[in-house]
Formats: structure tokens, sequence, C-alpha cells
């Protein structure tokens, strides 16, 4: 699974591909409605979609007075970092990019399990969760070890001179892995 960072990334140039650049009206709009729905009693989840773009586009940098999007939450919501770190780790997990209406939506897998299932399911891969038959009844004590026992059921030992090899590989530029596919004829 990829790292934070390189999520984000992905997500941000989803952005791009499809066009979709800050504007000034359009932060205005989703500040409005995160103050809007912020009554104390929504589900995290309502927040994300806005949230995303916000934090993604950077549209902050547009109203002077928030330097970072942890002082935006703070200061447009009243929500600490830890929070904001929840938001953003179901986000780039879970939430996925229509190109209809140009916004991140949960992912329909996922669309009836709570925020507190979603984050702690964070720290598995959508594939590995989704082939264990995991279901939005369950505890996420349930889920962790159902995903666990899943994996271990398909999980392969690696010599520590294979674990080299494969780190090696993933640092490698492409004419080295084009060699090595060829190699182990895998095209």
């Amino acid at each position: 699974m990829s790292n934070d960072r390189d999520l984000t990334k992905n997500m941000q140039a989803e952005l791009k591909r499809n066009g979709v650049v800050a504007s000034m009206k359009d932060y205005e709009t989703r500040k409005a409605h995160l103050i809007d729905i912020n009554d104390g009693f929504s589900n995290p989840l309502d927040f994300i979609p806005d949230f995303i773009m916000i934090d993604l586009l950077k549209e902050y940098e547009f109203s002077f007075s928030y330097k970072n999007m942890d002082e935006f939450a703070d200061g447009v919501l009243g929500y600490k970092h830890g929070t904001v770190q929840l938001m953003r780790k179901i986000a780039k997990h879970f939430f996925v990019f229509n190109s209809d209406s140009k916004e991140f939506e949960l992912d329909g897998d996922f669309k009836d399990y709570s925020s507190t299932q979603l984050e702690r399911m964070a720290k598995w891969s959508k594939q590995d969760l989704l082939n264990a038959e995991i279901n939005p009844s369950m505890t996420v004590n349930e889920i962790d070890a159902k995903v666990r026992e899943n994996g271990l059921k398909n999980s392969i030992r690696v010599t520590d001179d294979e674990d080299r090899v494969l780190k090696a590989y993933r640092i490698a530029d492409d004419t080295v892995k084009n060699k090595i596919k060829e190699l182990l004829k895998i095209h």
C-alpha cells in the first residue's frame, strides 16, 4: 500500500487530470457548508468531501487568516490536529474521485461503514478488506481478526535474500526492471 504522501499526490494528480482548480468562490462555498453542518451531531464522513477539496487544492491559501489545514479546521470547525489527521486518513484510503461530479466520494464498497470502522480499517488495503469478506455489522476487532486470518491464508514466506532482491527492485530504474522482467518472462 502507498504511503500517505503518495496517496495525496495521487489525489492531487486526479484533480489536475480532470481540470479541477481552486477558486475563491468554491473555497467560500465549501467553508460555509462545513460551518453549516458543524452542529456537533454530524457524521465526520459528511465533512470529508469539502475537507478533502480544501486540503488538496490548498484553497485556504486564498483566505489570509489560515496558514495551514490544521489552523483552518481549528478556526472554522473547532477541530484539533487529531481530527484533521483522522479525516485525512479516511479520505486517502476510502474516498475515490467521481469524474462526473468532479468530487471525491466514499467508495461504494465502504458506504455502510462508520467513520470509526473506516479509521481502523485504513491500516489494511482495500483489496485485503474485500478479500476478507467483512461487513458493516462487524465490530472493528472482528474486522481486524477476519482480515488478518484471510491474509495468513494467502501469505507466502520470503527469505532474507528474496527480501533484499525485492527491495533492490523497488528502487531500480525502469531499464533494470525491464531486464528483470525479460529474464523472468513477465510481460
